[in-house]
């Protein structure tokens, strides 16, 4: 479901002092001050339509995968720039607040170990954190990475399956949110309601910062499925 952008996340007195000390360039027109600026911000396209794909129960996503919202994930996820990492966040617990249940925790599906390597941490994992304290749940690791390669460069179809994932612990009865940075087919968030389903969940939601557009002709299905 598409939603109104209507302004950046609310702000702290420590992010006002940051900008302040350190500030950044807008990824839209290289401004200096804020990470985004009102602008900016406002020009930032919603979401494009589309169903969770099965088992998921909901999917909602923040922007469409383009423009500004590229450069704010690739600068949160390739360039380990913090303050970057913070507004999507933010912008993740504002879409969080339209999913039609309740849900208990929030988990992530971790990155390869390649690039965990080359990064020196899983970004997956720290956005989900950061969700969840922003949200007053709980974050686990419930969800482990089998061999295969990363998502990124695969063909349509190769992403559709998803990377293999198994669920690291029991979750029996659980209503669980999935955190991601970028949705393409939803492969990723399928694989991972499905791991999570095996191991006892109740019903799996996610929410991803931005999701890239389906094409043209592609049916639309509701945004939620009770019980799926």
């Amino acid at each position: 479901m598409a939603r109104v952008i209507t302004g950046p996340g609310p702000r702290t007195v420590f992010d006002d002092l940051l900008d302040a000390i350190l500030p950044a360039r807008c990824p839209g027109c290289g401004r200096w001050g804020a990470p985004v600026c009102g602008p900016c911000f406002a020009a930032l396209a919603a979401a494009p339509p589309a169903p969770p794909p099965p088992p998921l129960a909901w999917w909602a996503a923040c922007f469409a995968y383009e423009g500004v919202a590229r450069e704010l994930v690739a600068r949160a996820k390739y360039r380990n720039e913090r303050r970057f990492l913070a507004v999507v966040a933010r912008e993740l617990a504002r879409v969080v607040e339209t999913a039609p249940v309740a849900f208990d925790l929030v988990t992530w599906a971790p990155a390869s170990p390649a690039r965990i390597r080359e990064h020196g941490v899983d970004h997956g994992e720290l956005l989900a954190r950061a969700v969840a304290r922003l949200l007053g749940v709980r974050a686990m690791c419930c969800l482990r990475r089998g061999p295969g390669s990363p998502q990124t460069g695969l063909d349509a179809r190769a992403r559709r399956r998803g990377p293999l994932l198994r669920a690291g612990r029991c979750v029996a009865g659980a209503t669980i949110l999935v955190v991601d940075d970028v949705a393409t087919t939803g492969g990723t968030l399928a694989s991972a309601a499905r791991a999570l389903q095996a191991a006892g969940a109740a019903t799996v939601l996610a929410a991803t910062v931005a999701r890239t557009p389906r094409p043209r002709g592609a049916r639309e299905a509701a945004a939620y499925t009770p019980g799926s």
